[in-house]
């Protein structure tokens, strides 16, 4: 088969290690917990679906019988859900060597959540923010340490308008992703920035233009067909969308490297809004506000 090269076993030390997926049912995040699978790490696979996360655990049992895969359920939209979910993973593991924020939306039409915040940012930003600073003493106990957060390439159209995190002003499907994205980089150097001095690295990604559903899901007919057509002419495979999340996550080559945007296993210039201390630390200050918990200090 001419995708298996992409389950051998590269990183012989990934054995054992525990990495935390989100939106692991389906896509790209499915695609990183069978490739992770093969070279020996313990799955924790969150998604929303049930019945999802046991087709994906019997898959990707299929092809790696020995795979030791866990599963928990979380709507990412939802600040309660993740909260609930973070306190599970506390009570159940004493460390997380790798977490690997994935799971995402595009929303086609403005939506508040029961948290009164705009859908989009809320599951594609709100949920990493919430999850990553709850997750980061189990993170800070291993000797691995690594956070690795999906973003996209669509952050480089991304502005960052914080009024539109909770006010309709001319909702437009990819301005809200772009933003949304634009914000899981910022994220990202912002925390890598409040985590030196110690073993915790920290990087995004972008995982390429992948032939996935996401623009599909709840959108309305003419998004869904615009993505779909999209896909079809230039999408890559879950495979080859997949390889940078599984190389931050298990390369020695990133080994003590930090708050960097990597595309296609290369670290690569991001929007110049990432290097824009005073945005990062806004955005990390309206995060805080609404997630209303104390997180990361200087």
């Amino acid at each position: 088969m001419a995708n298996t090269p992409a389950y051998t076993h590269i990183y012989t030390h990934m054995k054992d290690r525990i990495v935390l997926i989100t939106g692991a049912s389906s896509g790209i995040g499915l695609e990183t917990a069978k490739q992770l699978a093969a070279q020996g790490a313990q799955l924790v696979l969150v998604a929303r679906s049930e019945d999802k996360l046991k087709e994906a655990v019997a898959t990707i049992k299929a092809q790696t019988p020995s795979a030791n895969v866990k599963y928990y359920i979380a709507d990412f939209s939802s600040q309660k859900s993740v909260r609930n979910l973070a306190q599970n993973i506390t009570r159940n593991y004493t460390k997380l060597d790798v977490l690997i924020n994935n799971a995402g939306c595009v929303v086609p039409e403005f939506q508040l959540t029961e948290d009164g915040l705009e859908k989009t940012i809320a599951t594609n930003h709100f949920a990493y923010f919430i999850l990553t600073n709850e997750l980061l003493p189990l993170v800070k106990k291993s000797d691995y340490a690594r956070i690795v957060n999906v973003a996209s390439g669509s952050h480089y159209q991304g502005k960052m308008d914080f009024e539109s995190f909770t006010k309709e002003k001319g909702y437009f499907i990819m301005k809200a992703y772009a933003q949304s994205k634009l914000a899981n980089v910022l994220f990202t150097y912002e925390l890598a920035e409040r985590l030196k001095g110690t073993q915790v690295t920290v990087n995004c990604l972008h995982p390429g233009f992948v032939k996935t559903e996401i623009g599909n899901k709840k959108t309305n007919w003419y998004s869904s067909f615009f993505w779909s057509l999209g896909t079809m002419l230039g999408g890559i495979s879950v495979q080859n969308g997949a390889k940078t999340s599984v190389y931050l996550a298990s390369s020695p080559e990133v080994k003590g490297v930090s708050g960097k945007y990597f595309d296609k296993c290369k670290a690569v210039e991001p929007n110049k809004d990432a290097y824009n201390a005073d945005l990062r630390k806004q955005l990390w200050q309206v995060s805080e506000n609404f997630a209303g918990s104390a997180v990361v200090s200087q």
